[in-house]
């Protein structure tokens, strides 16, 4: 049977389309690097890739909370560290302000420095990162603490903390609330302010009854600054686990996505000159207007 030219060039034209589309996707692979461009390359592996990149995506949100996290946690430890230092001074002048040696007028002196310290440590409670009240509990966006004309100490705050995500299924506190840290348990506000009446009024039983609920205070705030030590252990820990499972996602993805560009590069190269061959082939039919067109 013989075969017209005509049908030759039909058969080389149709050769000829599906060649250059597949030395245009070579190109296209060697340029971007990725095998995997449009679902119809592997719809099982493209699905995957789609969902990775959902988890990435879900991961950076959760490493964002985690630093933000991590920021506050440094605050708390350097604030409840700074209330422990207080503390301490407000025993040192308890302790020397129960001697018999001691008068009315020291006593009252030092009920000054009692003074300056509940207005540091309202300071601390009212302590704001990046517009954020961190002891404030709920109510970031208040000042938690305030301090009236008789030293009275009142908290808007709340006890409750909002909870963020840094995984899935997995929340972690948004910092601690200042009425953990000031009020329960022991009111370091309160026992304050009976130290600085009882050197006020020159009340010497009163500065000695002091002296045991400060170190109920101080013991308190040890306990907390340890909490804030987990809290921030805890933090980065997850912080570390989550980089490791978006590495790993990573790879898994890069496996599944990337070209073999020795492989891809090589096969464009003979995909190339097949391509010129049956060209060359072609211009041998006739019709080279046509086929020019068509290069």
């Amino acid at each position: 049977m013989r075969i017209s030219d005509r049908l030759r060039y039909e058969i080389l034209k149709r050769d000829l389309i599906d060649i250059k589309a597949k030395i245009d996707r070579a190109q296209t692979i060697i340029s971007s690097g990725k095998s995997l461009l449009r679902p119809q390359d592997d719809p099982v592996y493209f699905s995957s890739c789609i969902h990775f990149d959902s988890q990435l995506k879900k991961n950076e949100k959760y490493k964002r909370n985690v630093e933000r996290l991590l920021l506050l946690g440094s605050y708390y430890d350097s604030c409840i560290s700074r209330i422990g230092e207080l503390l301490r001074r407000a025993k040192e002048i308890a302790v020397s302000q129960a001697s018999d040696t001691m008068n009315a007028q020291s006593r009252f002196s030092s009920s000054k420095e009692i003074k300056g310290i509940i207005e540091e440590l309202v300071s601390i409670g009212n302590t704001n990162v990046a517009g954020l009240y961190i002891f404030g509990g709920k109510r970031l966006d208040v000042k938690p603490f305030s301090l009236d004309n008789d030293y009275n100490v009142t908290f808007f705050g709340t006890e409750e903390v909002i909870k963020v995500n840094t995984d899935t299924d997995q929340t972690e506190s948004l910092g601690i609330s200042g009425y953990k840290v000031f009020i329960e348990g022991t009111n370091i506000f309160g026992v304050l302010k009976d130290l600085k009446d009882a050197l006020e009024t020159n009340n010497v039983q009163g500065i000695r009854e002091s002296l045991d609920k400060i170190d109920m205070a101080i013991e308190k705030t040890e306990a907390n600054l340890s909490y804030a030590g987990i809290y921030v252990s805890k933090l980065e820990r997850t912080k570390d686990f989550l980089d490791l499972k978006t590495n790993e996602i990573e790879k898994i993805e890069s496996e599944l996505r990337d070209a073999d560009l020795a492989k891809i590069i090589s096969d464009f190269n003979a995909l190339t000159l097949t391509y010129q061959t049956m060209l060359y082939a072609a211009s041998k039919i006739g019709e080279l207007n046509i086929l020019n067109y068509l290069r």
